[in-house]
């Protein structure tokens, strides 16, 4: 932040600029607040405290000589960056019933905003190329492994998968142990005979399709869990605290993941071999059988 007010200031100083005020506003988990009416107040600011910080607002303020004013027009850039949007907040608009809240919903769910109340048009792109040129600059918080979060993003499908293709697996493997058993003769092959049979593999399903539902389900959950935040507050002492407690939960949970696939990975690989073996040899029998 404080490179992007030099930067700012430096800009500033490119114009006609007849006074210029800084301040700032720090919102944090609590719903507490921290004003600061100059900039110099806030970076004298000791960042001690234990509470996480939820969002930043600097709003610069200044005077403009303008050509064809008779007084300098005053103008203001505004930088909002924050974690998210508390659900609090969405249900606080909703019932609330007010336009204009809702018409902020935008901005308050963007991670950053920048708004502009300038006359100047030429100064005005400036100082936002300037604050969004800034913004990109930022190194991305790496909170979490980048494969990790990519998964993350399509857990539905990965679940839906590993769900499925136990379940396939399964039912692969009941039908072969059916056609191994009928096809070297261990089963007579008449209608009551296949009748059992096919019940008995179908009922087989049932506890195939609820292992394979929970592995689904804690491989969704495990990924539900883990945090990728896009911003990423290192001011305070909450902020540092909860940054190396995040990184430690994520790494916890991408482990418990890797773990869970390669259990449902084994459990498919056991099932395809056992069900091509199976295959194989009666299909071999019944060759060697005619």
């Amino acid at each position: 932040m404080i490179e992007l007010n030099n930067s700012v200031n430096e800009k500033l100083k490119t114009h006609n600029i007849d006074v210029n005020v800084t301040s700032a506003k720090i919102g944090y988990d609590a719903s507490q607040f921290a004003e600061f009416g100059t900039w110099v107040e806030f970076e004298a600011h000791r960042w001690n405290e234990p509470e996480k910080i939820q969002e930043i607002v600097v709003k610069w303020d200044f005077l403009v000589n303008i050509r064809d004013y008779a007084a300098p027009q005053r103008h203001t850039l505004l930088l909002r960056i924050s974690r998210d949007i508390k659900p609090s907040q969405i249900f606080h608009m909703l019932g609330a019933g007010n336009a204009d809240e809702l018409d902020k919903l935008d901005e308050i769910a963007a991670p950053a905003f920048c708004r502009v109340d300038f006359i100047n048009a030429q100064l005005s792109r400036e100082l936002i190329a300037l604050v969004e040129d800034w913004y990109n600059g930022r190194p991305q918080p790496r909170l979490i492994n980048p494969v990790l979060y990519w998964i993350k993003q399509y857990r539905n499908a990965v679940a839906t998968v590993i769900d499925q293709w136990l379940l396939l697996s399964w039912a692969l493997l009941a039908a072969s142990v059916m056609y191994w058993l009928f096809g070297t003769g261990r089963l007579p092959t008449n209608i009551e005979t296949g009748v059992v049979a096919t019940f008995l593999a179908l009922y087989s399903l049932s506890p195939a399709a609820k292992l394979s539902h929970k592995l689904a389900s804690m491989a969704y959950a495990t990924l539900s869990a883990v945090e990728g935040r896009k911003v990423v507050f290192n001011f305070t002492a909450g902020d540092i605290k909860h940054v190396t407690k995040t990184e430690d939960d994520n790494r916890r949970q991408g482990w418990k993941f890797v773990g869970m696939v390669a259990l449902n990975l084994t459990l498919n690989i056991v099932a395809t071999i056992i069900y091509t073996t199976l295959f194989t040899g009666s299909a071999g029998g019944a060759t060697g059988g005619g």
